[in-house]
């Protein structure tokens, strides 16, 4: 069994070696995060499952798709934010997704994705934020698994479960006093953007036909009277923000001015962000300042007015506006810290190496697998001098992409001048066991 499981994955990774298809793209954007576990928590409320039992990731894809792995990795790719025109659709993918967990639909392949995931590269973000966000150890590893073809050996559902999760969707819909009708929009849509084939009995192999799964989610809302419910304005308003944001990046400069090409919010927050993109900064200022002006409230338009004074070298600019955007948005977040952190660091001041220095280690207090937290803590370590701590780091940031020989390296450098009996000095030695272990079983 053990020559047939790896003889699956050489083939696997020949697959992935030859086809430029399998390339994907994470995208870690505080905003879409924001919104998702609202809709989330909302739909989870009173189960067994909170938000934080899940990892979430998000493919820059222009595939209308979503699935769930191991029991508790729920993958959603951006054109399913694009292909919505009212939150409650995007509601009624997660209700879906989440079915499938809650009703333990997913075959158990955790052992065989760990052993993917120590091939695993980090990820850069090349989307949302530009910049890279945090890695996981197997959630990364499954993100590798981008044609459908190789995806549903992993994520197959039967029909049975696939039924079971449409209808237990609607449910959780209803329960949430979300319209389930939504739902039934969405696989219209879903329906249109499917192949047609003769003889296709499911979609990307592992969903029935749409018009089967039509009939179960009807026949679920006469049984839940109809689940009809008024909409939640805020919740659309933020949802048309989003998806205007999303659409700025993940399409062309003139795909984005043909549909955004009026004057309200979300048509002048697609267009900043494809101004920025298009190297037009002036022009992403000024409208990100008119949105500021009219929502001062807003985080995300400071957030990334911040990141495009960043661009532009103006570091004092980018530090002030990111600073306030952190305290709009009420609550620590991995990213948003580790962005700050990276203004501070190339503000080139050794006063702002220190300012660096502490974000950096909050935003990994919060989020220990963000590997370009790592990164920059290591190098504001060095900036000041700490070369210790600075290999300390970079160990860390090695054994998180499962390079072990070379986080053995640094760490085994950073031990003999590491200030003894301190916490970094701790999980060193720690670290050093951990490694030691891996490479022996390696």
């Amino acid at each position: 069994m053990k020559k047939i499981t790896n003889i699956i994955l050489i083939i696997f990774f020949f697959l992935l070696s030859i086809n430029k298809v399998l390339s994907f793209e994470i995208i870690r954007d505080v905003e879409l995060e924001k919104f998702t576990e609202k809709l989330v928590s909302e739909l989870l409320n009173n189960s067994d499952i909170k938000y934080d039992d899940l990892n979430y990731y998000f493919i820059n894809s222009n595939e209308i798709n979503a699935f769930v792995t191991g029991g508790d990795n729920l993958f959603i790719n951006t054109e399913i934010i694009i292909a919505a025109d009212d939150y409650r659709e995007y509601a009624a993918v997660l209700a879906h997704e989440l079915s499938h967990i809650l009703g333990g639909h997913i075959f158990r392949t955790k052992q065989e994705i760990n052993k993917i995931s120590s091939r695993a590269f980090p990820v850069y973000v090349l989307g949302v934020l530009g910049i890279l966000g945090g890695a996981s150890d197997a959630g990364l590893a499954t993100l590798m698994v981008g044609s459908a073809s190789i995806q549903d050996s992993y994520t197959y559902y039967s029909r049975n479960q696939e039924a079971a999760a449409d209808q237990a969707a609607v449910k959780l819909l209803c329960r949430n006093k979300i319209d389930g009708k939504f739902f039934l929009n969405f696989l219209d849509k879903l329906e249109m953007n499917v192949p047609y084939s003769p003889d296709q009995s499911s979609y990307r192999s592992t969903h029935p036909r749409i018009f089967e799964r039509k009939t179960w989610v009807a026949s679920s809302l006469n049984q839940n009277n109809g689940c009809k419910y008024s909409r939640d304005e805020n919740l659309q308003n933020e949802f048309d923000l989003l998806k205007a944001k999303i659409f700025g990046f993940t399409h062309s400069n003139n795909e984005t001015r043909a549909v955004y090409n009026s004057n309200t919010v979300k048509d002048k927050y697609a267009l900043a962000v494809t101004s920025y993109l298009s190297g037009d900064h002036d022009t992403s200022i000024e409208l990100l300042k008119r949105l500021i002006s009219e929502n001062p409230n807003n985080p995300f338009f400071r957030e990334l007015l911040g990141e495009i004074y960043f661009s532009k070298h103006d570091y004092e600019s980018a530090i002030n506006e990111q600073a306030i955007s952190i305290e709009l948005i009420e609550s620590d977040n991995d990213l948003y810290l580790m962005m700050l952190g990276n203004y501070y660091l190339a503000n080139d001041n050794q006063n702002d190496y220190f300012k660096s220095i502490e974000l950096l280690k909050k935003s990994l207090r919060i989020n220990t697998k963000n590997t370009y937290s790592w990164y920059l803590l290591a190098k504001a370590y060095n900036e000041t001098g700490n070369l210790p701590l600075a290999q300390y780091c970079t160990a860390e940031r090695h054994y998180l992409t499962r390079d072990y020989a070379m986080a053995y390296q640094f760490i085994k450098k950073s031990i003999k001048n590491i200030e003894k009996n301190t916490t970094e000095w701790y999980r060193a030695n720690d670290l050093l066991n951990i490694i030691e272990n891996n490479l022996d079983r390696g």
